[in-house]
C-alpha cells in the first residue's frame, strides 16, 4: 500500500496543472503547502502542546476544497488546527478574514469577520463548495477598509 506523501506526490507530479487557484499562484503551489502542512502536523502532539494528529480525511477534504477553488480566490494560508483540521484562511486584516476548517466526514466549519460583523457555521461538503462559503470569499473581497472604519 502506498503511503499518502507518495500518493500526492505522484498526483502532483504527473496531474496536468492548467488552472491556477489566482494570477500567478498555481494550484499546485497551495497542494504542495498543503501536503507540507500535512508532514508537520500528522502526528500527536506536534504542536507541544497536545494537539491532535492532523488526519488523512482532513488532508484529502483540505485538497478537494482547495482544488474546487473558484480561479478569483486568493489562495489561502493554510493551517494545522489543534483539533486535529487543516484550516484555509483568508486574512485581508484584523476586522476581514475568513477560515474554513476541514476535518473528518464531509462537514465544513467556516467563522468569519467582516468588520462589525461575525458569522459562523457548519455545512456539509459534497460534490462541490457549499454556496455560503463562495459567498462569504466573494463577500470578503469585495470590502474595502473603509466601508467599516
Amino acid at each position: 500500500m502506498e503511503t499518502l506523501q507518495a500518493i500526492t506526490k505522484d498526483y502532483l507530479s504527473n496531474a496536468p496543472i492548467t488552472e491556477s487557484v489566482t494570477i500567478g499562484r498555481p494550484l499546485e503551489a497551495a497542494l504542495e503547502s498543503l501536503l507540507e502542512v500535512y508532514e508537520e502536523s500528522s502526528k500527536a502532539d506536534w504542536d507541544g502542546y497536545g494537539a491532535s494528529p492532523v488526519t488523512e480525511d482532513a488532508f484529502y477534504k483540505a485538497r478537494k476544497l482547495i482544488q474546487l477553488l473558484p480561479s478569483s480566490v486568493p489562495v489561502p494560508e493554510i493551517l494545522a488546527e489543534p483539533t486535529g483540521e487543516i484550516g484555509l484562511e483568508w486574512y485581508r486584516g484584523r476586522h476581514l478574514t475568513f477560515v474554513v476548517s476541514c476535518g473528518g466526514g464531509n462537514i465544513l466549519t467556516y467563522a468569519g469577520i467582516f468588520g462589525i460583523n461575525k458569522i459562523h457555521g457548519t455545512e456539509y461538503f459534497g460534490e462541490s463548495i457549499p454556496p455560503i462559503i463562495v459567498q462569504n470569499l466573494r463577500r470578503l473581497y469585495q470590502w474595502s477598509r473603509e466601508s467599516w472604519i
